[in-house]
């Protein structure tokens, strides 16, 4: 199991402490970052990638919520729920491999793809790509459509018949045949797809919270959802964690709710200390909070119940 960080001090207090502000550059409070439209744009060049090179396999760090045989045997979690969740999670997928992925996820409810990422992506002759800065961060502080509209002019960029490479694979060449986006690609195939603009490295910010908590409250028939980010790790599991909380705050604890979608993963030490940062822990037991005080109308934002803390 893994042990949740105590604090001592009331998460108001936590949220206005000037120890915590002088690490942490959010002005909201100490755990969620600007909304995307008023946070500073990083000019920083981006670099095109290779996001992966196991487009032809199953992607990596992927789990669903009704194969439980990794934690089953964990008699000192409550798994309450999570089994008729209907979610898995997984790093970036390929054209390739997308057929696998709906294999494994083995279901007859409409699948939704919850892409979770920010930065300008999409596939290459079915490998998937994206513009890449240090920090992956290229594209924060531009709103929504403003992504969109850069990610298109990026791909539109890519010149079929032209060979090119990889910054982060310059001795691999290929010569592009299609170039296109996720939602394409997804909805080939009769998925649905849904995009959430979130940051790489940092927490997800209020508006994307209230974006994912709006998609959620209306969907209109049972379905599966399938969570992604570049790696299925920071951004997957927040919002897989996310998710759980919405759907059985009730029955479940915070810390049950976030131990199992980390445990379920099977993550290495490193992921482990990511997910349970001080600041993401903060998070998570904000969120949950808010569920028990706010579902399942929402009619609250979220962006409003911590403005209220």
């Amino acid at each position: 199991m893994i042990k949740r960080k105590k604090f001592n001090v009331l998460l108001s207090a936590f949220l206005v402490s000037v120890s915590l502000f002088s690490l942490i550059p959010y002005k909201i409070d100490a755990f969620i970052q600007e909304p995307s439209n008023t946070s500073q744009n990083n000019s920083e060049t981006s670099y095109l990638v290779e996001d992966n090179e196991n487009y032809d396999t199953m992607p990596f760090k992927f789990r669903k919520s009704n194969e439980l045989q990794s934690i089953a045997n964990n008699s000192a979690l409550n798994l309450a729920g999570l089994e008729n969740l209907n979610i898995s999670g997984s790093q970036q997928f390929s054209k390739m491999n997308l057929p696998l992925l709906l294999k494994a996820i083995d279901t007859n409810l409409p699948v939704i793809d919850f892409d979770l990422r920010q930065e300008s992506h999409g596939f290459i002759n079915g490998i998937p790509i994206s513009f890449e800065n240090e920090h992956n961060n290229a594209n924060k502080g531009l709103s929504n459509n403003q992504v969109l509209k850069k990610e298109k002019a990026q791909l539109d960029s890519i010149k079929k018949g032209v060979p090119i490479s990889f910054h982060n694979h310059p001795n691999k060449t290929i010569t592009p045949e299609e170039v296109f986006d996720e939602k394409t690609l997804v909805t080939s195939d009769n998925i649905k797809y849904m995009r959430i603009f979130a940051t790489d490295e940092e927490l997800p910010s209020v508006e994307s919270i209230d974006s994912f908590i709006t998609i959620i409250k209306n969907l209109k028939e049972d379905s599966w959802l399938h969570f992604h980010c570049k790696e299925g790790i920071g951004r997957t599991t927040t919002f897989m964690i996310f998710y759980d909380m919405m759907k059985n705050y009730n029955n479940v604890s915070a810390n049950d709710i976030t131990n199992r979608q980390i445990e379920l993963a099977d993550f290495d030490s490193n992921d482990v200390h990511l997910l349970t940062s001080e600041r993401r822990i903060a998070l998570y037991d904000s969120f949950y909070n808010y569920c028990k005080k706010y579902s399942p109308e929402f009619k609250t934002t979220f962006g409003e119940y911590i403005k209220s803390l």
